[in-house]
């Protein structure tokens, strides 16, 4: 597929088992066109002209430090309003929703979060239900289901009434996770769900995001640094150098030597395999 090329929506989603989810047509899509975005006046970090995450399927943004990657995910959620252009969900500009409509159907896992130490893993999850109800109102039997959906999909359901700051980092981790799922969104955006956690917690965070994909056509956009683990979870890839998408598709056209040469720097081997492109390092470029 080349530059600009969205691959088909999905036609039906199928909700999990337990409550049907109640979702209009097809997933939707994000797209940005003509974007510049800039923390200061004139200094953008970010510059395209289209891009697309297309609906239904799960898309990893990936790129060097610094690249816009972060920067890009929060104009997908109106935190950052462009200096020029304009991003799409659903065909509508972003900054025309609500902040609770909005959260009705797209949810963000932030990169930083916090909470009280005493807040329990029930809890922390109940907040995601917040979008669906109103601000006086007590969790109904709809959202005690949506959060034992969502415990139970990350794998926390067992330490549900354990205070979250005595959970080790990867277990907090899972705890955002739930809560980001128990909104139960069409579209999700996950800014680096991974960092820091040890391999095992990071293979259950982006399993559960998987599922989650495949199972409800949830939209997944997400911000990776591991561009291996990206090319085999995803099922298409971004590649961002200083701010702008050097090349945009499935893994197996995206992941070659001269892109990871040219954004990552890195001089490598890439071979193909049933799960997606193997990267073997050899060296960095500047080496040379």
């Amino acid at each position: 597929m080349s530059k600009g090329d969205t691959p088909d929506s999905t036609d039906s989603i199928a909700g999990p088992s337990g409550d049907a989810i109640d979702v209009d047509g097809e997933p939707p899509e994000l797209e940005a066109k003509e974007l510049t975005l800039s923390y200061e006046p004139g200094k953008p970090v970010v510059e395209l002209d289209r891009l697309t995450v297309p609906a239904g399927e799960v898309t990893a943004l990936v790129g060097p430090n610094g690249s816009g990657k972060s920067t890009l995910l929060k104009s997908m959620n109106a935190e950052l309003n462009p200096e020029d252009g304009t991003v799409y969900f659903d065909g509508r500009d972003v900054k025309q929703y609500g902040t609770t409509e909005l959260a009705q159907q797209l949810g963000l896992l932030s990169q930083q979060n916090t909470a009280p130490a005493s807040t329990t893993v029930r809890e922390l999850a109940a907040h995601g239900r917040y979008p669906h109800r109103g601000f006086f109102d007590s969790l109904s039997e709809g959202d005690e289901r949506a959060i034992d959906r969502a415990l139970e999909r990350v794998g926390v359901d067992d330490i549900a009434d354990r205070p979250v700051g005595g959970l080790s980092g990867g277990q907090q981790q899972l705890a955002w996770l739930a809560m980001t799922f128990a909104q139960e969104t069409d579209a999700l955006l996950l800014d680096e769900p991974t960092t820091f956690l040890d391999l095992h917690h990071q293979l259950r965070v982006l399993r559960a995001a998987r599922e989650l994909n495949e199972e409800r056509g949830v939209t997944v956009c997400v911000v990776l640094h591991d561009i291996g683990q990206a090319a085999r979870f995803a099922d298409n890839l971004i590649a961002l150098r200083d701010g702008t998408p050097y090349e945009w598709g499935p893994p197996d056209e995206v992941v070659t030597p001269d892109l990871l040469e040219d954004v990552f720097g890195v001089e490598a081997e890439v071979g193909f395999g049933p799960e997606g492109p193997t990267i073997v390092p050899r060296r960095p470029v500047e080496d040379d």
